[in-house]
Formats: structure tokens, sequence, C-alpha cells
């Protein structure tokens, strides 16, 4: 029985397949499964900030602001415009918010 030269390459394709597809699913069993550990794994979910946080973050982006008029890197005038678009954002997601419940 004489073979064609293709298909004298098909064993070794499919085991070399197999061996690829074995070895990336060892890896991901052990990134997910480690028994070294006994904490859960953490997921990156985002949970909604609280009002402190946000008032801190808020305070945190107006002493930026007025640090950087003072050093003279943007003028008042700039200063303003950002918080008005800072607010403008906030009122834009609160009704968005407000159309999704």
């Amino acid at each position: 029985m004489i073979r064609s030269p293709k298909a004298k390459w098909i064993a070794p394709l499919v085991l070399t397949g197999a061996l690829l597809a074995g070895g990336t699913a060892a890896i991901a069993a052990e990134t997910w499964s480690s028994s070294d550990e006994d904490s859960p794994v953490e997921l990156p979910f985002r949970r909604k900030a609280s009002e402190e946080d946000m008032q801190a973050r808020k305070a945190e982006m107006q002493e930026r602001l007025a640090a950087k008029v003072e050093s003279g890197e943007i003028t008042q005038a700039e200063a303003d415009d950002i918080r008005a678009k800072m607010a403008d954002r906030k009122a834009k997601f609160e009704q968005r918010r407000d159309e999704n419940k």
C-alpha cells in the first residue's frame, strides 16, 4: 500500500494538536485551582463607590485643579471649564441611570 505525501503528515499534526491542547488545559487548570492558597480567586468586579468615596474623589480633584491654577499650569478659566464639564458629565450619567431604573 502506497501512502500519499499528505497522509504522512496527518498523524504527527493530530498528535501535536492533542499535545498542545492538553498542555494548555493543564496550565489553565493549574492557574484556576492552586492548592497552595485557600483564598478564593479575586475577579475584577467593580463595586459601587460609597458616597464618602465619591466626596473624597471630588475633593481631591478640586485640590488638584487648585494646585494647577496656583502653579500656573492652567488658568482659572480652564479650571472652571473642567469643573463645568465634570458637572455636565455627572448630570448626564444620573439622567441615564434614572432612565434605566
